[in-house]
């Protein structure tokens, strides 16, 4: 089989989301299809540096976007599209929620989650531009169609299978579920002196409670603050509570919220943060709380898990599914709750060590080896469909 992805994530700078899940997969495929021939379809040249599969049967193709405020949909809907017509591919696979829709071979998609179907739900409450707004039209118009046009839809868990089969109409035939994996970079760190550079490093207490945030509402760390801040005062003065920001947008609000409640000088907001880094911070945590009101499958908690970090998390979409009995699960909106269980877990020193072993289980249940298997089982049924 010719096959080509839509790769454009991976020489996007922003961290996670598509862009995790583009890299993985495409190195997971590199390392368990040596027959099929993929061409990947990037947006600019890639990094010298860069960790790029280097087999005989991956190219690179560079489709640019070209235009200003509608280059990524040009891109897409004709670059991409001409570009499969001349490279006379057997299968598409666009892994990021949109897709070509007028191509000469068949297509797959990968649909993480029906976030886009709800913007009022967890759209950022906050003036747009023109170029945003054109974006946000075209998320939520064309994956619809792509959806009609493609052969299989993939996604990431069980539950984001569920709710796009009740929103979109599609039977569950069509809809295969590929569940994503911690990479294998991240791991326990036993080099204790390693741990303690990174809290050097970035000036951090001893003992700290991690968290993880983005420009995107639903990462709910507004709660996190406020549970935080339902800790006994003296866990307080023993943990601090810092958050590693993937985008900073909303790191502005958070302060304001922080302030507020008197808790300036215990948060810490880090920035510009490596894998390799964080895979560090996750090791020197003393806990790992996701208070996410949604996710199509959560890949921080597990993570945090495949590091040894104990977790709690919310009880919602896919989190029960992916953390399984690993993690104290609660409320996304109730911080008294949340904050009851980080107590817990940062007295009980039994209930710790009893996640932190379930922890290590659950994570390495989950690979991306599987995942591309999964895959490219996917691409054949599509083939023969």
């Amino acid at each position: 089989m010719r096959i080509a992805i839509d790769a454009r994530f991976l020489t996007h700078p922003q961290k996670g989301g598509f862009k995790t899940y583009s890299e993985n997969l495409i190195r997971a495929l590199a390392a368990v299809d040596q027959e099929n021939e993929y061409l990947l379809y990037v947006d600019r040249p890639l990094d010298p540096q860069g960790l790029w599969p280097d087999r005989p049967n991956f190219r690179y193709r560079v489709v640019d976007a070209g235009l200003p405020l509608v280059g990524m949909p040009w891109r897409e809907q004709v670059g991409l599209a001409r570009q499969a017509a001349r490279d006379r591919l057997d299968l598409f696979h666009a892994p990021s929620l949109t897709a070509p829709i007028y191509l000469g071979c068949p297509l797959i998609v990968t649909i993480h989650d029906v976030i886009w179907l709800f913007p009022e739900k967890f759209a950022q409450q906050a003036p747009r531009s023109v170029g945003r707004k054109v974006m946000e039209w075209y998320y939520r118009f064309v994956p619809r169609l792509a959806v009609r046009r493609a052969r299989l839809i993939l996604t990431v868990s069980h539950a984001a299978k569920a709710t796009i089969v009740q929103h979109l109409g599609l039977t569950g035939e069509r809809v295969v579920v590929t569940q994503e994996a911690a990479s294998d970079l991240f791991r326990q760190v036993e080099d204790v002196q390693a741990l303690a550079r990174i809290r050097q490093k970035y000036g951090l207490a001893a003992c700290f409670i991690l968290g993880i945030g983005s420009a995107d509402p639903r990462k709910n760390l507004a709660t996190l603050v406020q549970a935080y801040a339902a800790l006994p005062a003296q866990l307080r003065e023993q943990y601090q509570l810092v958050i590693v920001w993937t985008h900073s947008f909303l790191a502005a609000e958070l302060a304001e919220q922080i302030e507020r409640l008197g808790l300036t000088q215990r948060v810490r907001f880090l920035e510009q943060v490596s894998n390799e880094d964080l895979v560090l911070l996750y090791n020197a945590a003393s806990l790992f709380v996701f208070p996410s009101r949604y996710e199509g499958f959560g890949l921080p908690p597990l993570e945090a898990m495949a590091c040894g970090t104990p977790v709690v998390a919310a009880n919602n979409s896919s989190l029960p599914e992916i953390v399984g009995d690993a993690a104290l699960l609660t409320s996304a909106e109730e911080a008294t709750p949340m904050a009851k269980l980080m107590a817990g877990l940062l007295t009980d020193e039994r209930l710790r060590m009893d996640l932190v072993q379930k922890g290590l289980k659950q994570a390495a249940s989950f690979s991306w080896e599987k995942c591309a298997q999964q895959t490219l089982a996917a691409y054949r049924q599509a083939i023969v469909n």
